[in-house]
């Protein structure tokens, strides 16, 4: 409730044109917003480009913002959005739809249909990134190496140094912790696309 209210608080000023307002928001979300950015997209420079520009939105729409959830969660929406923005200029639609299969392939299918497309796939990444965050560590390792560098169960195991039947009971876990948050958003995630793009890049 603080923090919504601190939140509340410094986007009033913001709207008001209060520059030090934006000063704030910049320095307490810009490191947050370029480490995530630079996993995205694994280029400093793209990264810091992408950053920038969702601060110069961010002060050229100060007087139209309408924030229901807290501010962090809603610039990491704008900076998913803006990426997505990025990936579809640069034509990587093609590497989305290859690794979907392999979502299916571990029963994602239910969970993200790959027919249809929503404007809510900004809740759909935001969800998902929080359900990585809350995974345990040797889960975590286990879900970026599948499905960020997209390697085979054995090759993980064998990396890992630990049992094939370990590195499947962890990747069944963790697919289990994402529909969870997905349903506790009560979001509907039929946003293939965003979903590749979060886990593969």
């Amino acid at each position: 409730m603080l923090v919504k209210t601190i939140d509340a608080m410094l986007l009033e000023r913001l709207a008001n044109a209060d520059y030090s307002a934006f000063d704030e928001i910049y320095e307490q979300h810009w490191s947050t917003l370029l480490q995530i950015a630079i996993r995205k997209v694994g280029d400093v420079d793209v990264a810091m480009d992408v950053v920038q520009d969702l601060f110069v939105d961010l002060w050229q729409r100060r007087y139209r913002i309408n924030i229901h959830s807290g501010l962090r969660a809603y610039l990491i929406s704008a900076l998913y959005h803006k990426l997505f923005q990025h990936f579809r200029r640069e034509g990587v639609h093609q590497k989305h739809i290859e690794h979907y299969s392999l979502m299916i392939q571990d029963g994602l299918q239910d969970v993200f249909p790959i027919d249809g497309y929503e404007e809510n796939y900004t809740d759909v990444l935001v969800a998902i990134e929080q359900s990585v965050v809350d995974m345990p560590d040797r889960m975590r390792v286990v879900f970026n190496l599948k499905y960020q560098r997209s390697l085979s169960n054995h090759e993980i195991a064998e990396q890992l140094g630990i049992s094939l039947q370990t590195v499947k009971n962890q990747l069944s876990k963790a697919l289990t912790l994402v529909r969870q948050h997905m349903q506790q958003q009560q979001l509907n995630p039929t946003v293939f696309l965003s979903l590749s793009f979060l886990l593969f890049f």
